[in-house]
């Protein structure tokens, strides 16, 4: 019988709701990358780059639903996205 083959979780597509709480706060405190399937360490931090890559994807609309009064830790980190 063929081995059947999985599904690569790290290829997984995280949307904006999984990344919300990185850019205001640099941490992943609900797990919800890695239910995405991105690795974070073990403070809940994910890779850096994957991070500035994510913020200019979702960046932008990210700051047009942010409420909070104090900065977010993605602008202050990686600037304006594009």
């Amino acid at each position: 019988m063929p081995v059947r083959t999985r599904k690569n979780r790290r290829h997984a597509t995280a949307g904006l709701d999984a990344w919300e709480c990185v850019f205001s706060s640099e941490f992943d405190f609900f797990g919800e990358l890695a239910d995405a399937g991105i690795e974070t360490d073990a403070y809940g931090r994910p890779d850096r780059e994957e991070a500035r890559a994510a913020w200019q994807r979702f960046g932008a609309e990210f700051m047009s639903t942010f409420k909070d009064t104090h900065q977010p830790w993605a602008l202050t980190e990686f600037g304006e996205p594009r």
